[in-house]
């Protein structure tokens, strides 16, 4: 099964990360003076934003995944450049495009908009000039996703061009070391950022996973598993993040080459459809999630001026409409966009675009 076009567990798991992205915003939202002025699930959200991590390293899992056999074939290049772009661009522009056209006109407390031509053009290309903090907040990830796709596309050209290009930029990522707010990144921060060693982990686990002894990889997965909560142990206990963050990255490269080792056996739920109507809708959830947050905070506190609603029945109310607002999105305007664009372009491409799930 590993010639396999999709992956339900990546998926999944995809619809994991981004959720965890929701709870972690989600309580620090409810915290504010404007809403419930209180922690809520804290013990349980505080670290939801290691989903950012997960994303990289899952990433760079797909990645090879879905391009590894293009490697060294520089005929492939248009068809993974126009791939990359259908994946990441047409809907975080429908979404960036109706986001600045609501604060315009006078939505949103502390969204602001682009004010400088070098502040456009950060937002539309994904391509970092200074330490801009974008309309969608959750866009600076996209930056990196960028970075490492034009990386990757070398590997295409050439193979050894690629090998040296990649094994500078990893280099320069280690010895940096930077773990900046996030208002304080700047585009050296950005593409130098020790996150981006995340990618390196996510093609390590591929290759791992397709090379591997079947029964050992499968194993992989309790064993990032135990690593995960050891992780989380230590830094609980008074560890830096920047001590363990690498550590994280081997922790969720282990969990998702096993979790591909285990659905190639058989052995993955693969066919739950919750969950992979929410993985499929990962990227529309992450992108909107901090907006709906907001918007569904604010009809919440409204219902509580008429009639009581507990603490915990607030917070899982907007949790489960921010995924459920997600999902619309998904359904209505990113998948048949994405649709669109693929046809589109497979009509010009002399190699048709795939429908891969997993890319």
């Amino acid at each position: 099964m590993r010639g396999q076009t999709q992956l339900c567990s990546l998926q999944q798991s995809r619809g994991f990360a981004a959720m965890a992205v929701v709870a972690f915003h989600l309580t620090i939202m409810l915290t504010l003076p404007r809403y419930l002025g209180q922690e809520i699930f804290a013990d349980f959200t505080r670290r939801g934003n290691l989903g950012v991590d997960f994303f990289f390293v899952l990433s760079g899992f797909i990645i090879a995944f879905a391009h590894g056999r293009d490697i060294g074939r520089p005929d492939r290049l248009r068809n993974y450049l126009m791939r990359r772009f259908v994946r990441l661009f047409p809907v975080y522009w429908v979404y960036v495009g109706i986001f600045c056209v609501l604060v315009a006109i006078g939505f949103g407390t502390a969204a602001t908009l682009p004010d400088t031509a070098g502040h456009w053009i950060s937002t539309v290309s994904l391509i970092r000039l200074d330490n801009f903090v974008f309309p969608i907040a959750p866009a600076w990830t996209l930056v990196h996703e960028m970075a490492f796709y034009l990386v990757f596309a070398l590997f295409i050209v050439s193979r050894r061009s690629g090998m040296a290009a990649f094994a500078l930029w990893m280099l320069g990522c280690l010895l940096l070391r930077e773990y900046p707010d996030y208002a304080d990144w700047t585009p050296r921060t950005t593409y130098l950022s020790p996150l981006n060693l995340n990618f390196l982990v996510g093609i390590l686990a591929f290759y791992g996973w397709t090379h591997g002894r079947p029964i050992v990889v499968k194993c992989a997965f309790v064993v990032g598993l135990a690593l995960l909560i050891a992780i989380y142990a230590l830094e609980a206990g008074g560890m830096l993040y920047s001590r363990l963050q690498i550590a994280y990255a081997v922790a969720f490269g282990l969990i998702i080459a096993g979790a591909a080792a285990l659905e190639s056996d058989g052995q993955w739920p693969s066919k739950v459809r919750l969950l992979n109507l929410i993985g499929d809708a990962s990227y529309s959830i992450y992108l909107t999630h901090i907006a709906f947050l907001g918007l569904l905070a604010k009809i919440m506190m409204g219902l509580t001026a008429h009639m009581p609603v507990p603490p915990k029945l607030f917070y899982i109310s907007v949790f489960v409409g921010t995924v459920a607002c997600g999902c619309i999105l998904h359904l209505l305007v990113e998948r048949p966009l994405v649709e669109f664009f693929r046809n589109r372009l497979a009509g010009r491409s002399e190699f048709p675009l795939v429908q891969q799930k997993a890319s």
